[in-house]
């Protein structure tokens, strides 16, 4: 079946961190990406810039590029607003409209989710362990995503093996119970070299159909996932990639104020980007998600499945 990588970055992603020195999550042109993809085996690629559509939208107007290939969506940062947890949820087949009253309703996933239904646009729950720091009980938040999600993201390149695993757990008992909730897969590729390492499968050689077959739950994730060692040199290679520029004259900063702002800051904050501090970072994130993936399993076999309000799907 034809193949999609369904979450892939571009330059347009902007980090969320260190916004004072303007870096950006990916450094990788559209374009670039594109044709990546299709080099690696991608018969289509979804664009999913952090909060923006810009370079999804930019790639279809690029010459030489077959816009039926490519899917133009967002990774929205959405919040349940009673804990402020926030959840990255992947909306494909969308417009700069779409993405304008994405961005208005994204304080309330449960407004982001019904905003999608009404209109009939694939979501999906990236990562969904991510984010979870026991902002809620582990019970609570399950039942939050059995009630609000059809779609999951089931296998992500960049997480550890163990928590995407326990998404599969999940699925799995949600389908044991008649709750189905489908499975994709995404490379979360930051760096060219990672795009088409996790993938959809699903019937549909153009990006319409593919969504079509997408959404009725007519597909499967293939790939792998990498471990901490990948990550963290995945994180080196983006950050190096920032400094490359900067020192070479290219920061974002705007204006010579704003290059000068950021050289100076930036410098500062330059014995902290490398070697064991973003190595310790990584490690101590994986090990945090390897714990709520491990608890998984164990509290799925203690739901109660009768009760839970399960209509909102």
């Amino acid at each position: 079946m034809p193949k999609a990588d369904l979450h892939v970055h571009t330059r347009y992603s902007a980090w969320r961190h260190l916004r004072f020195i303007h870096p950006r999550d990916c450094y990788v042109e559209p374009k670039q990406a594109y044709e990546r993809a299709l080099a690696v085996g991608m018969d289509l690629v979804a664009v999913t810039d952090h909060d923006s559509v810009e370079g999804a939208l930019r790639l279809l107007e690029a010459p030489g590029v077959d816009p039926g290939r490519v899917i133009v969506g967002e990774e929205l940062e959405c919040f349940f607003p009673e804990t402020g947890q926030w959840v990255h949820v992947n909306v494909l087949g969308l417009g700069r409209e779409d993405h304008r009253e994405l961005q208005r309703l994204k304080g309330n996933v449960r407004d982001v989710v019904g905003y999608c239904k009404a209109l009939g646009l694939l979501h999906i729950l990236n990562h969904p362990f991510q984010s979870y720091f026991g902002q809620k009980p582990l019970q609570a938040y399950i039942e939050d995503i059995l009630a609000l999600f059809t779609h999951v993201e089931g296998l992500n390149g960049g997480m550890a093996h163990l928590q995407n695993r326990s998404v599969g757990a999940l699925c799995a008992a949600a389908a044991a119970q008649g709750c189905e909730l489908t499975q994709v897969g995404g490379s979360d590729a930051h760096t060219a070299g990672r795009i088409g390492k996790a993938w959809t499968e699903a019937e549909g050689g153009t990006a319409a159909a593919f969504i079509e077959s997408v959404l009725g739950g007519r597909c499967r994730p293939g790939g792998a996932s990498q471990g901490v060692w990948g990550l963290f040199l995945n994180v080196e290679s983006v950050i190096g990639t920032y400094y490359a520029r900067l020192y070479s004259g290219r920061g974002e900063g705007g204006g010579a104020a704003g290059y000068a702002g950021d050289l100076l800051a930036a410098t500062a904050c330059l014995p902290a980007a490398f070697g064991p501090f973003p190595l310790t970072v990584v490690a101590l994130n994986q090990a945090r998600q390897r714990a709520v993936s491990r608890a998984v399993p164990g509290m799925l076999s203690s739901l109660d499945w009768n009760s839970m309000a399960l209509a909102a799907r």
